[in-house]
């Protein structure tokens, strides 16, 4: 049968947590604070270890992060399981990093809590799919190179303009094309230059096409 031990500072939840596994998993130590279960591992050797912790993130004597990486530093043929009722992303990627095998809030289902356990122990891993949803929009928008922001300085009716003048059309046949008066193409034109700060139609169309302003 799987040892398990449980680390809760909330005894209410530890007890709760107790009662459900208790029938499925031999549990050989329980405690409120991480210290205790340090303790426990270095007194006892590693055949009287528990195979997987249950263990509370957010316990205040040492929260189960920094727990997780002396467990793991003490014997690192244990599994941890990160309880928490916070769906906090970056706690999700600071636990995974300090060796967490699993990841679930403290309220799943009875049957997921054993399922975990037991795809933990077949060398699986498991996030509760909130936690894993807001992980991997956190590992997106953190990680994920974002497109390089636009920064052409000609309006869309600018860009227009010049490609019309790349296809060789005179200022006449633009202002047909778009329904503007000659007047307002030469302004166009004179805006483009001075935006892209050249002096000519090739120079400027060769400056667009460069930084794919077209």
């Amino acid at each position: 049968m799987t040892t398990l031990a449980v680390v809760d500072d909330n005894n209410m939840l530890r007890e709760n947590i107790l009662k459900r596994l208790k029938d499925h998993f031999h549990i050989v130590f329980e405690a409120g604070n991480a210290p205790l279960l340090l303790k426990f591992l270095r007194t006892h050797p590693p055949a009287q270890h528990p195979q997987i912790i249950l263990m509370d993130i957010g316990m205040e004597e040492m929260d189960g992060i920094e727990a997780t990486a002396e467990v793991i530093k003490l014997n690192s043929a244990i599994h941890v399981i990160m309880l928490t009722v916070f769906e906090d992303e970056t706690r999700v990627l600071n636990a995974i990093k300090a060796g967490a095998s699993a990841y679930i809030v403290k309220d799943e289902r009875k049957e997921t809590l054993i399922a975990t356990i037991e795809d933990v122990m077949q060398g699986g891993s498991y996030l509760s799919p909130a936690i894993a949803r807001k992980a991997f929009q956190y590992l997106q928008e953190t990680y994920i190179p974002k497109e390089p922001a636009n920064d052409n300085p000609l309006t869309k009716r600018e860009q227009e303009v010049l490609q019309l003048i790349i296809n060789g059309k005179k200022y006449i046949q633009i202002g047909e094309l778009l329904f503007i008066s000659i007047d307002t193409v030469k302004s166009h034109v004179r805006h483009i230059y001075e935006k892209l700060q050249v002096s000519g139609k090739m120079e400027a169309a060769r400056k667009a096409a460069d930084k794919k302003w077209l």
